[in-house]
């Protein structure tokens, strides 16, 4: 919305100083001084006065929009955009390269980069990440690293999201840029928290805090806020959680971010089915669903999606999830997110599980595990594994059950996680020991 108030403000612009200019001419040449003829045209002279002195009413106005937008958001250099879950993450807007000091028009860096731009905003984000590697290479710039950073993000690469990040907040850092410090560590946050890290998560996301309230950005403060939520839940710390879902919501109404909102929203429902507050949860979710639809926001739409199928699983309507599964995956699979995906594939297994059809369950699962894992999701191959050890158990494989099982409690226990997933994982070793004990006597 920034990027069309500012051509807006630009088309103004040229049209008052075209309409003005114009009347000057007019006054000029119908004048007394003017050429013998042209008096006649000394009627237009009002209506051509009139219309510029609209254009400048209306050119001072969408500049006043835009001032107040980057009291907001720093200096309109970053902005919030949808990440890969119920999360927000930080890119450069599209005029930032341009604001750069040592910008080049027309360079090799401005090409990519508008290139970039035009693949993300399409959602396409292995393309975008890749055209922003191109810009960042051809000149190395504060907008190229983050967004970056972001499209990497949204392609599930965790890890190299990281390495770039951690060069643009260095660079941010020595040209004492508070504002890209601020988005960079925010993204980071995103990425320590997928990768299991909770613990530099946290720490992370204390210090983009620090920033973005020393620098006024309301935005920030809120992304983070919803991103602190997160490992508070990863946690089972969840009563911090809700405190950090609902000051973020807060936040998202007061500055008008409705993807925000959706989000916030989508985190409570997610926090509410942990406590099987089934229609609550729901509720939240379809308000999420429609706020993406309304704004037109493909990637939160697919989120909200695969939420509701969550929760219908839960209701034990299968059939009902499934259907919601699909939508989420086919919009997943478009827009190429492998986290997304994966999620998606790991609740159809357990669609299938539930259903009896237990050796596509367990091809379902494999599949779900190899992309965790390809994309480092410490958490996602914790769950995955251990739905995958209850199959087995269901199928009387109590051997390979156990080892995935063991597996998942390693993993759970080298991220500190206190979920449901983690409590789910050690009772079900547990039961699987105990009755290798009997069977033993």
């Amino acid at each position: 919305m920034d990027e069309s108030a500012a051509t807006i403000r630009r088309v103004l612009r040229n049209l008052s100083l075209g309409l003005t200019g114009l009347t000057v001419v007019l006054t000029i040449i119908s004048g007394p001084a003017g050429p013998a003829g042209l008096d006649a045209l000394s009627v237009l002279r009002t209506p051509l006065m009139l219309a510029s002195v609209a254009g400048w009413v209306a050119y001072v106005a969408v500049r006043s929009v835009i001032g107040a937008r980057s009291q907001q958001r720093g200096s309109r250099e970053t902005m919030t955009v949808e990440g890969p879950a119920e999360e927000l993450v930080q890119k450069a807007t599209a005029i930032s390269l341009s604001q750069q000091p040592d910008h080049e028009p027309g360079g090799e860096a401005e090409k990519s980069y508008e290139q970039a731009e035009s693949f993300y905003s399409t959602y396409q984000y292995p393309a975008a990440a890749e055209q922003y590697a191109a810009s960042v290479e051809a000149r190395p710039t504060l907008p190229g690293y983050l967004s970056w950073g972001a499209a990497l993000i949204n392609c599930s690469d965790f890890g190299q999201a990281e390495e770039v990040l951690s060069i643009g907040l260095q660079m941010a850092t020595r040209l004492e840029r508070k504002d890209f410090r601020a988005a960079c560590l925010a993204n980071l946050a995103v990425v320590r928290n997928r990768l299991g890290r909770i613990d530099a998560a946290q720490t992370t996301c204390e210090e983009a805090l620090d920033l973005f309230r020393m620098i006024g950005d309301s935005h920030g403060q809120a992304d983070v806020t919803l991103t602190l939520g997160a490992v508070h839940s990863h946690r089972a710390e969840f009563d911090q959680a809700g405190a950090a879902y609902e000051a973020a919501l807060k936040r998202f109404q007061a500055v008008g971010n409705d993807v925000g909102k959706a989000n916030a929203r989508g985190n409570m429902g997610n926090l509410a089915m942990q406590h099987e507050e089934l229609e609550e949860a729901l509720s939240h979710h379809r308000v999420a669903l429609k706020l993406h639809e309304q704004v037109g926001n493909p990637l939160g739409r697919a989120n909200a999606l695969a939420n509701i199928g969550n929760v219908r699983f839960r209701m034990g309507r299968p059939k009902e999830a499934r259907q919601s599964y699909d939508a989420a995956l086919e919009i997943y699979r478009q827009i190429e997110v492998p986290l997304g995906l994966a999620s998606v594939l790991g609740n159809l297994g357990n669609v299938l599980f539930r259903t009896g059809e237990h050796d596509e369950a367990l091809q379902t699962y494999e599949q779900t595990l190899e992309v965790h894992r390809r994309i480092g999701n410490v958490l996602g191959q914790a769950n995955t594994l251990t739905n995958t050890g209850s199959l087995l158990s269901r199928m009387e494989r109590r051997g390979e059950a156990l080892e995935a099982l063991h597996e998942a409690r390693r993993l759970f226990e080298r991220v500190e996680a206190r979920t449901r997933g983690a409590q789910a994982a050690a009772s079900l070793i547990e039961k699987l020991e105990r009755a290798e004990v009997s069977d033993g006597n």
